[in-house]
């Protein structure tokens, strides 16, 4: 390359990257505007446990920037720090709002610890007087890392139960993790452990296929199943 060709590019070169700094003042100039600064921040959602004054309080204080500068990660934390909530979706809208769409929690019950456990099998705290408004809670115990499972399994025992009228109103796991149940009316069901996978559902299948005959023979409904054995279980009435 001649010297001449080659202060030509150089000439060029420092053209664009002065060009280029220049438009990057200028764009840093424009977004530091007052107009872009969030005017209104619309929180919507299925939500019934979230109050306004509580997302104002989590809110307070955290939220930085505008609409060019704000770190969204940031603020979806600020909103996940809330009591009930779930899930939190944060964008922006053009050119000074903010929108966050928050989905709660849906609790199914009470874990031992006294937090709440939701029909996902998520353990979180809130207020469980808030939770039974909307209906009565389960009753969990257990190590909390059953969490999940325990949901999956209320839900497959509740399926097998339900045609029967009995519905559970206590599932516990113990640290051995054998499984047992309360139901209303009342009765008290022994499963023992899930090995292998799956024989607990088969477990209580077999109860619930023969409870008739068995309520029949006892002279009325079983009040204690212990169905921890091979081949079959056993049941009693108490008076």
């Amino acid at each position: 390359m001649s010297a001449l060709r080659w202060m030509r590019w150089a000439t060029w070169a420092l053209l664009a990257a002065s060009s280029l700094l220049a438009a990057a003042a200028v764009a840093l100039w424009v977004a530091q505007r007052p107009w872009f600064d969030f005017r209104r921040i619309e929180v919507g959602g299925d939500v019934r446990h979230i109050s306004h004054a509580a997302v104002r309080a989590a809110i307070a204080g955290r939220l930085a920037g505008n609409y060019f500068t704000m770190r969204l990660d940031q603020a979806r934390r600020a909103f996940e720090a809330l009591p009930w909530v779930a899930e939190v979706s944060v964008r922006r809208i053009w050119p000074n709002r903010l929108r966050v769409t928050l989905i709660e929690h849906q609790a199914l019950g009470e874990w031992s610890d006294g937090r709440l456990v939701s029909d996902a099998g998520v353990l979180f705290l809130a207020n469980p007087a808030e939770a039974e408004a909307d209906g009565p809670l389960v009753s969990f115990s257990g190590p909390a890392q059953y969490a999940l499972q325990a949901v999956r399994h209320f839900h497959d025992f509740s399926a097998a139960l339900n045609p029967l009228q009995i519905r559970i109103v206590n599932l516990r796991i113990s640290d051995r993790a054998s499984w047992s149940l309360s139901t209303t009316p009342r009765m008290q069901v022994e499963l023992g452990r899930d090995d292998p996978p799956g024989r607990l559902q088969q477990r209580l299948a077999t109860i619930a296929a023969a409870y008739p005959a068995v309520t029949a023979r006892l002279g009325g409904p079983a009040t204690r199943i212990d169905a921890r054995y091979s081949n079959g279980f056993a049941a009693a009435r108490n008076p």
